[in-house]
């Protein structure tokens, strides 16, 4: 090997995100935002959103079949939107339920069908990569769920993590740049209760009297999150903001 081919610096490729949150957040809206998107559909979320998408995908071979038609053909898009995460999980087990024939994921026992399932799940990172290599930035959309965090360092705790299955989940994570949690901005104010005593309630803050949307960038007991872009911990839901600070 020659000491030519060291670098210091590595080449900047375009980022891999997940971005997941409670329903009526704006996740999909904020795909909508990015530079030139195309939206690869596993459901039918855009309501009013317009953005250039292909058909919900029914199938695996469907949802596959767009990916490549994006890979092998010449396009104008610069951005891929995966709406949603949770959605394409179904299709998955589907597949492998198929392709094994088991009448349900479940069947195998001992967790095996999901671990089986991750093959699948490698060959659509594995054709990410290559759009990346392409050029295209990649937004993968989930739904959020709330689960009990178990560590016996200190008391177990609720947190909001992707809704997948925990193995289709962590090969998710490692695959991607960052991992955004997308919430309303939440503070407290003071309220009259019962027998005139004052409370303290929890709300969204609000700009103008429009609800406030953030997105986290960095994992906290309450929320599962992660960046290699050194991002501030808390950024408005701004395409444009979160991308200058990527690129600073």
């Amino acid at each position: 090997m020659s000491l030519e081919l060291i670098r210091k610096k590595a080449k900047i490729k375009p980022p891999r995100i997940v971005l997941f949150g409670g329903p009526g957040v704006g996740k999909t809206s904020f795909g909508a935002t990015t530079n030139k998107p195309i939206f690869l559909l596993t459901e039918d979320g855009l309501g009013k959103v317009e953005a250039d998408h292909f058909p919900v995908a029914e199938s695996w071979e469907d949802f596959l079949g767009y990916v490549k038609t994006l890979h092998d053909e010449n396009h104008k898009f610069k951005t891929l939107v995966v709406d949603s995460l949770d959605w394409l999980e179904p299709l998955i087990w589907q597949k492998a339920c198929q392709d094994n024939g088991w009448k349900s994921i479940e069947q195998p026992g001992y967790g095996k069908g999901y671990v089986e399932v991750l093959k699948y799940w490698r060959e659509y990172i594995d054709l990410l990569n290559e759009l990346r290599n392409q050029g295209m930035t990649v937004i993968q959309i989930a739904h959020n769920q709330i689960k009990k965090v178990e560590d016996p360092r200190i008391e177990p705790f609720d947190r909001h993590e992707l809704k997948l299955h925990r193995k289709a989940a962590d090969l998710i994570l490692e695959h991607s740049d960052a991992c955004f949690f997308a919430s309303f901005k939440l503070g407290t104010m003071k309220v009259q209760g019962k027998g005139g005593n004052m409370t303290t309630k929890t709300v969204n803050i609000q700009d103008g009297g429009v609800d406030t949307r953030v997105i986290y960038t960095q994992e906290k007991p309450a929320y599962l999150a992660k960046n290699r872009y050194g991002l501030p911990e808390e950024l408005p839901m701004d395409w444009s903001i979160i991308r200058e600070e990527m690129l600073k």
